[in-house]
């Protein structure tokens, strides 16, 4: 069960209603617990879901990433869900244009070094983000490891559906590969671009959501922390770091 009352976070009290409202959209195929019942006085929202024992993926080798990439390509294409959910690159456009206000700032130039010597690439690549995620496929759009299960079978589950939107089937699967680079397992994840899921990106556009998330996270982690929040930002800078490493592997 997930619950928050509204006098404790009230944008969460919101992300759980707008997480309800997916998970009685989502297609029955999708790998993510069911949504059993839900409680809303208006001060307290409680989700009831189905119980689904498991543990976060993780490890220095990578055993669970085919997990997690074989249940991103079972996410069907959004037929029918148009409308109900917010096309993807709609929703990451202004965070894709986060190098245009780091330039404009001047805080391009205080990046950390190895950012500082790949920054003008970004930049450019960055320019395509928003066109190459899109897409007709139903996207989770928080796929990190805390956001995922592997039960006693090895198989994954998809949890905390709030962003859910339309766009590019591969998406996912990059932004877990990243999840991979910043929590420092001891893989190529390049090598994972094999997996079907990506039969359809190019390197040109997993360069540029790439160079896109560095500059968003960059961007994002200078603003104070939100309430009841004070680790984002530490995060997002580990995020923007990994997406850095995996540039520069690529571009050596």
């Amino acid at each position: 069960m997930k619950t928050v009352s509204r006098s404790r976070n009230a944008a969460t009290l919101e992300l759980h209603r707008r997480e309800a409202a997916v998970m009685r959209m989502l297609p029955s195929e999708v790998r993510a617990p069911a949504l059993l019942g839900v409680f809303d006085d208006d001060e307290w929202i409680a989700l009831m879901l189905n119980d689904i024992e498991g543990v976060h993926p993780g490890g220095e080798r990578g055993a669970d990433i085919h997990a997690v990439l074989d249940a991103i390509a079972q996410l069907p294409a959004a037929a029918g869900l148009h409308g109900a959910l917010p096309n993807l690159h709609e929703e990451l456009a202004d965070d894709f244009n986060a190098w245009t206000r780091l330039v404009a700032d001047g805080a391009h130039e205080t990046l950390p070094p190895l950012a500082l010597t790949i920054r003008d690439r970004m930049i450019d690549a960055a320019v395509g983000a928003s066109e190459a995620v899109t897409g007709e496929h139903l996207v989770h759009l928080d796929c990190r490891a805390d956001n995922i299960l592997i039960d006693g079978s090895g198989s994954a589950w998809l949890i905390d559906w709030p962003w859910a939107s339309v766009g590019a089937r591969w998406f996912d699967g990059v932004t877990y590969l990243l999840d991979v680079v910043m929590r420092g397992e001891l893989v190529d994840v390049d090598e994972y671009l094999s997996h079907q899921l990506f039969q359809d990106l190019t390197p040109e556009q997993l360069d540029a959501v790439l160079a896109a998330l560095a500059g968003t996270f960059y961007n994002n982690c200078r603003q104070p922390a939100p309430a009841n929040m004070p680790t984002l930002r530490a995060f997002q800078r580990a995020e923007a770091d990994a997406a850095v490493t995996w540039l520069t592997r690529r571009w050596a």
